[in-house]
Formats: C-alpha cells, structure tokens, sequence
C-alpha cells in the first residue's frame, strides 16, 4: 500500500474586552478553514484505492460577561459556531457528503470563598467534530483476518459538562458529570461475506453519561513532599452485544501516589505510582493497571542547563488487556511489548523568555484534529 496526506488550516481569532462595573466584558469571533487531502493506492485484490478531500469552514462569534457580586464571582457566556462540512471521494462516489452545522453553546460558572474554602460551579457546552484520521475511509490491513478504517458519515458530539471543585487548604474536592449526545466509539463490523474478516471503524452511538469524581492532597515532611489523588469515573452506557443489550457501567478507581524528595546538593529525587482497577471505557472492558515511576533532576548554571535521569514504568505493569465488545465481533487484546525505558535528558535554555503577551492562538481545537 502507498498513500500521501496533506494538510493545511487558516484560523484568525479576535478578541475585545471591555471593563463593565466589577467585571469585564468580552467578545469576539473566530474563523477556521481547513483542508485535508488524501490519496491511497494498493495491489491487494481485497483493498480499493482511495482519494478524498476533505474541506470545512468554521465561522464562530462568542460573548461573555465576568461580574463580582458580593462575596461571588459570576460569569454567563455564549458562543454561535456555523460549520460547512464537505467530504469528496474521486473512487467511492456514494461518499459525497455535504453537511451544514448550526450550533449555540451557553455557558456559566459561579465562584466564591468561605474563609478558607474556594468553591466553584460550572456549566458548558461545546461540540467534539471528529478527528480526520476517524474520518478517512481508506481501508488499511492489518492482518488478514483484520482491517481498519475510518468512518465519513460520523457526527460531532455534542457535550454538556457540569463541574464542582472545592479547596480547603492543601486539600480538594472534585465532581463532574457530563453527557455526551452522538458520542463517537471504536467499533467492530464483519467485513466479508463469510463473516470470517472484521474491519475496525468508528460509529456515532446515541447518548453517554459520564461522572468523576476525585479526592486529593499534598503536604510537606522536612524535605519529603507527598501528593496523594484518590478517584473514580464510570459511565452509564450500553450496546447491543450478540442482538441482547449490554450494559458497559462497571466504574475504574485510581490512585496515585506522588512524591518529591528535596535531596542535598539540590538535586530533586520523584517517585510516583498509579494504580487502576479494571472497568468500562465506551465499549471497551480495560484489565487492572499500575505503573511507578522514579526521576532524579538537577538544574546547573544559574538554571539555564538541567539534567533528567528517568525510569519509566519500572515494573512492567502499565499495560492493560483490552476486550472491545460489539454486536457482530468481540476481540481480545494483549499488549506484549516493553514499557520499560530509561531515559537520560539533558536541556539547556539559551534564552530566558521575558514574560508578554502572546495571545492564546487560533484554531487550537482544529489543530488538535490533524
């Protein structure tokens, strides 16, 4: 198989703030073109070839107010994005498709302080597009019982998330729920006839509901600075699996386990540890993990020079076994490779960068697609 991709993407993004009473008032717009194109050629007699182009233009306008009242600080914006979508397929005519995209996004968030307790609410909407390799319809082969390939139908996802987070000292507290409209999953599908070949690909599924929720804190012993994380996600989703319903809640602790050591000579000494249980991720059932880490780093004239020494994953644990589960195909996965590694890292800063303005960019999110 040989096949090219080529990219490009154009963003400008303005901003105007205006102070409005014991706030800030903030608007502006965002504009985003991009372009993909692909070509894919191969010999195999079970593959076709491809060529697509993938072209989007996304317009948005955006408004937010920030306003102090009393002990609260509230904020309420509002975003308007207008996205022309168009997938061309010189090989595949039946992948023509032109999509037009109207969206309206409100946000809010609330914050105050009670003596020593910070405590924030927040609500926001926004919308996941797929990323363009989940919509590339080249049909690339894995083994000869397994192919791969995009999906260019897929929706985005709309997401509305609500947050709460406290901190009381060194100590926090977070929950979050968020629900998830069209989400996107890894699936399987029979590919041949005979059903004895399966193609990996991606689907819009209805509705997901997500929640998380962490605990944490970080104290100091003489030189020894520990953090400890302890938290929880889980999920309320289901497929269908062999024509019956399938439930995929069962939720994943973690724990970590940070700890920095302030040794003589200045040298910083970290070990750290994660451990996850096993559960459900979309319509993947993920094995129990764990991995620790251990670093030594040292900074040398005035800072500017620094010396990494890093082991990675030093028990070998970090590698969970994957079972992706289907209506047409269940498979099994086990990662058998080396985690394990060594790193040695030297970096040196030639110049201090002083502190300006630099704006926050442009087409950050299309970026994150390619």
């Amino acid at each position: 198989t040989y096949s090219t991709n080529r990219s490009r993407m154009i963003a400008e993004k303005l901003v105007l703030s205006y102070p409005v009473g014991k706030g800030v008032l903030r608007l502006g717009e965002e504009y985003v073109s991009s372009r993909t194109y692909n070509h894919f050629n191969t010999a195999y007699a079970g593959l076709d070839n491809a060529s697509s182009t993938i072209k989007e233009e996304n317009t948005a306008c955006f408004l937010e107010v920030v306003q102090q009242v009393g002990l609260f600080s509230l904020g309420a914006g509002l975003r308007y994005e207008y996205v022309d979508y168009d997938y061309a397929d010189k090989v595949h005519s039946d992948y023509h498709l032109s999509e037009k995209f109207n969206n309206v996004f409100p946000s809010f968030n609330v914050a105050t302080r009670l003596g020593q307790v910070q405590m924030s609410l927040s609500y926001s909407g926004r919308v996941e597009r797929p990323t363009y390799s989940n919509l590339n319809a080249n049909v690339s082969y894995l083994n000869r019982m397994t192919y791969e390939s995009g999906n260019p139908r897929l929706l985005p996802t709309k997401l509305h998330s609500l947050e709460y987070m406290s901190v009381w000292k060194n100590y926090f507290a977070q929950v979050s729920y968020s629900y998830f409209d069209n989400p996107i999953v890894n699936t399987t599908k029979p590919y041949s006839e005979d059903g004895e070949m399966t193609i990996l690909t991606y689907d819009n599924f209805k509705k997901k509901h997500f929640l998380q929720a962490f605990v944490g804190g970080q104290f100091k012993v003489g030189v020894w600075q520990p953090r400890v994380n302890v938290g929880m996600f889980t999920q309320w989703f289901s497929i269908p699996v062999g024509g019956r319903n399938k439930s995929m809640n069962i939720p994943i602790g973690i724990l970590q386990w940070q700890n920095a050591i302030h040794l003589p000579q200045d040298i910083w000494l970290n070990i750290d540890g994660q451990w996850t249980t096993s559960g459900h991720d979309k319509n993947i059932y993920l094995s129990s993990s764990s991995y620790v880490n251990a670093k030594l780093y040292k900074e040398f004239c005035k800072k500017r020079l620094s010396v990494t020494l890093e082991a990675r994953d030093i028990f070998n644990g970090s590698r969970p076994d994957v079972t992706l589960y289907n209506d047409a195909v269940t498979m099994f996965q086990r990662n058998f490779s080396e985690m394990r590694c060594v790193m040695l890292t030297l970096q040196y800063n030639f110049n201090v960068t002083r502190d300006r303005y630099r704006g926050t960019g442009a087409g950050n999110t299309e970026k994150k697609r390619f």
